[in-house]
């Protein structure tokens, strides 16, 4: 609704419960509320995996609505009735499977099993802890990753990351976190801690530039250019120093929220950066539309620099240079990754080769070693 307006929204929830009759013609298909859907499906046992691998398979290709190719996800979760059932309890075990599709890493189904109950009542603490994080601000720490020059192989640059350090897990990964921080509304406290401990690093590390990531939540808020510019300003940063890493669907968005605030973010100077690139639908055909300075190759690409993804970079790496963009490669893991991409072109690397996440102490012995003038890439 932010990015396309409410019109298109409500059209593509329309072809949403379309597709799904299509799927299972014979299901009892339901809206129960946002962009949730309950299907009553009589099927065997060995059936119901298939009709839910369908479902995701199914709403993952796009849609087009007015000229636009949109792009969606689904996750599922299932329960399966053996006999009388109880229509709340049976309601209760898909919802429980759910949140375990989505913790799985989304875009995927589960069937209840009873192991799910235990593991609904850890992800509940985990929200709860989280919340309790936050209000404190005592766990959330800042890493930072340098970003290397490809040319002068030195450092450029650095992207500020989030981790949780829990009193009694220890580290909780930011793909188990930050999708719950999305889900329970709690990704802008998230992102206002990184803004400004980055702030407070750039203020420190005068030469250096910082990369931090947006959600979808961030960048289609009203006040959000209104954050960022307010805590530069505090610690006296030049807007061109920081870089806003944004997903490729928010970049190739409509109307919404977000392209007039990354507008008013351009235009004061701030950076934007498209994060993961090469993994949407519309990459190529689209990016003559692309407001950005930066494009990120995922890593899923760099992993095959060798092979068979080495034409792909290399024309997205022309297609960069024609838009006058700037390109990083992200999981850069080997030697033989790094020479492959400089000779393409590619303007920085990142990646556990050149170094992994750092504290904040470590950083600035980086910064320190590195004579304190970073090249430029």
């Amino acid at each position: 609704n932010d990015t396309f307006g409410h019109a298109t929204g409500d059209k593509l929830i329309s072809l949403v419960a379309q597709r799904m009759n299509e799927i299972m013609p014979a299901a009892l298909i339901g809206r129960i509320g946002g962009d949730e859907f309950t299907v009553l499906l009589e099927e065997a046992d060995d059936k119901v995996a298939a009709a839910c691998a369908q479902i995701v398979r199914r709403l993952r290709e796009p849609f087009e609505i007015n000229g636009a190719h949109i792009v969606i996800g689904a996750s599922v979760g299932a329960a399966v009735a053996v006999g009388p059932a109880d229509p709340s309890e049976l309601t209760r075990q898909a919802d429980i499977a759910l949140y375990h599709a989505k913790t799985a890493g989304r875009n995927t189904f589960a069937i209840f099993g009873g192991h799910m109950d235990e593991l609904l009542r850890s992800r509940r603490k985990l929200e709860h802890d989280l919340r309790l994080a936050l209000e404190t601000r005592s766990q959330i720490e800042v890493f930072y990753q340098p970003v290397y020059s490809a040319e002068h192989k030195g450092l450029s640059s650095m992207e500020a990351l989030a981790r949780w350090k829990h009193p009694e897990e220890g580290f909780i990964a930011p793909d188990v976190f930050i999708p719950i921080a999305e889900e329970i509304g709690l990704i802008q406290e998230v992102g206002a801690i990184v803004l400004e401990d980055a702030c407070s690093v750039m203020a420190d590390l005068p030469s250096i530039s910082m990369a931090i990531n947006a959600s979808a939540l961030e960048l289609c808020s009203d006040g959000y250019p209104l954050r960022v510019l307010s805590r530069l300003a505090k610690w006296n940063i030049d807007p061109k120093r920081l870089e806003i890493e944004i997903t490729e669907s928010l970049a190739l968005g409509g109307e919404g929220h977000s392209d007039r605030n990354i507008a008013m973010l351009r235009n004061a100077g701030v950076r934007i950066a498209i994060d993961d690139f090469g993994t949407g639908y519309s990459s190529f055909s689209r990016v003559q539309n692309l407001a950005v300075d930066r494009i990120k190759i995922d890593k899923s690409f760099i992993d095959a620099v060798q092979g068979e993804s080495k034409p792909l970079i290399e024309a997205m790496i022309k297609m960069a240079r024609a838009k006058g963009l700037k390109t990083t490669a992200e999981g850069v893991e080997t030697d033989e990754q790094s020479d492959t991409l400089v000779a393409l072109g590619c303007d920085s690397l990142q990646g556990f080769l050149i170094s992994r996440p750092l504290a904040r102490a470590a950083v600035v012995d980086l910064y320190n070693g590195a004579g304190k003038q970073p090249c430029t890439a």
